[in-house]
């Protein structure tokens, strides 16, 4: 064993680890992830990593939380539809930062405080804005299916955009038959010159305005009970 590798192996730790499967992820996606690779960017046989994680799956659940934990804590500031909003935007700037691991988090279970952190966060601003236990698991689980799912979208590619980089030759709504599809060729204009930002904000805001509007409801049935 050379001096490098010794010298390595005496500074492996979890964290070290993590950081770099997420890097390796990152890079090369998780199709190039495994552990004899992760072993060579570290200069550690592989076997030394299973004293860490037991398997593989292991890995990759905490590539998930490490990922998810970069949320960071809810900023104090706005009310609480704004509150929730900054938290989903940091949702999908997660996605936008490793979209190579983003995949994976609506499929593995998270397990840390730092990963669970977020939906503690989400769930105590609904309830502290008046929804009852039921209505806040409802409208977190509305919320996170929409963020992720424009997420996602927006990592593979939306339908009806063309590709962004060049490299396909895919589906482009401006070449389809006006006579046949003239609601797609109306939109096409609209496809191109998208905002994502400002379009993920607007959907955002429909959702919301629809949880309130649910929640004043909701209040309401609860008084006339009474």
């Amino acid at each position: 064993m050379s001096n490098r590798t010794k010298q390595s192996r005496a500074r492996l730790d979890r964290d070290r680890i993590v950081e770099a499967a997420v890097a390796l992820v990152d890079r090369d996606g998780i199709e190039g992830l495994s552990m004899r690779k992760l072993g060579h960017e570290l200069t550690v046989e592989a076997m030394a990593l299973y004293h860490y994680f037991p398997s593989k799956d292991a890995l990759l659940d905490a590539i998930v939380e490490a990922v998810v934990a970069e949320m960071g804590d809810s900023p104090e500031v706005g009310d609480w539809q704004e509150r929730l909003r900054e938290r989903f935007r940091s949702y999908r700037r997660l996605a936008q930062a490793h979209p190579h691991v983003f995949p994976l988090v609506g499929k593995r279970t998270v397990k840390s405080p730092e990963a669970l952190a977020p939906v503690e966060q989400m769930l105590d601003i609904l309830r502290g804005a008046g929804f009852t236990p039921e209505r806040a698991l409802q409208s977190f689980r509305t919320l996170s299916s929409y963020a992720y799912g424009y997420a996602l979208a927006e990592i593979v590619g939306f339908a009806l955009e063309p590709s962004t980089d060049g490299t396909a030759a895919g589906f482009d709504v401006r070449t389809v038959d006006p006579k046949r599809f003239p609601r797609m060729r109306e939109i096409a204009p609209h496809v191109i010159a998208c905002d994502h930002d400002a379009e993920f904000d607007r959907g955002l805001d429909v959702i919301l305005k629809g949880l309130l509007a649910d929640s004043n409801d909701a209040v309401r049935e609860r008084g006339c009970a009474k």
